[in-house]
């Protein structure tokens, strides 16, 4: 089942900004809906400027303070950001139709459908997510890929991690 929240998670290539002293959020945290916040910020959406996307796909573009680590506070802003960017009409989820559009506009891996991505993580089953339901299954991701429990993930732990996002043959179905 990890991997398939991993592979969910990455949703669009995924995958958030500063580490002071307190924590923003975190995969040991209860990352239930209360946990999460109730809108992401306002950005233009994924098809309307790619660019912006795309560098959250990256280790260099997750890394916010350029430390060499993606701390899970990191992690957490840029899940949030690729959640406004693919939600494309403003209404707070994300739906098939809006995922494809991002992954196609910021050259995502398809190798798992939308669907399938979507299902895996819908905690209510509605065929869509919510900004909850993206940062929880974006925690349990990050969990999953901080192999040492530091609370950061360095090169290794994210080139290992995202190597287990490619799925299986079955899993595409």
């Amino acid at each position: 089942m990890g991997k398939h929240w991993l592979v969910a998670v990455a949703l669009a290539g995924l995958a958030l900004s500063g580490c002071g002293g307190a924590k923003e959020t975190g995969p040991e945290e209860d990352a239930s809906v209360a946990a999460a916040p109730e809108t992401a910020p306002s950005l233009p959406a994924a098809v309307d400027d790619p660019a912006a996307a795309k560098p959250l796909a990256s280790f260099e573009g997750m890394d916010a303070d350029g430390d060499g680590y993606v701390s899970s506070a990191e992690h957490a802003k840029a899940a949030q950001t690729m959640f406004a960017l693919m939600d494309a009409d403003k209404d707070g989820s994300v739906t098939v139709a809006e995922m494809d559009a991002a992954q196609t506009a910021i050259g995502g891996s398809s190798a798992l459908s939308s669907e399938k991505k979507i299902s895996t993580i819908d905690s209510d089953g509605d065929g869509k997510l919510t900004l909850a339901e993206y940062v929880a299954g974006s925690n349990a991701m990050f969990a999953e890929m901080d192999a040492n429990k530091d609370d950061r993930l360095d090169h290794p732990e994210w080139d290992k991690g995202h190597a287990m996002l490619s799925p299986t043959p079955e899993a595409t179905r």
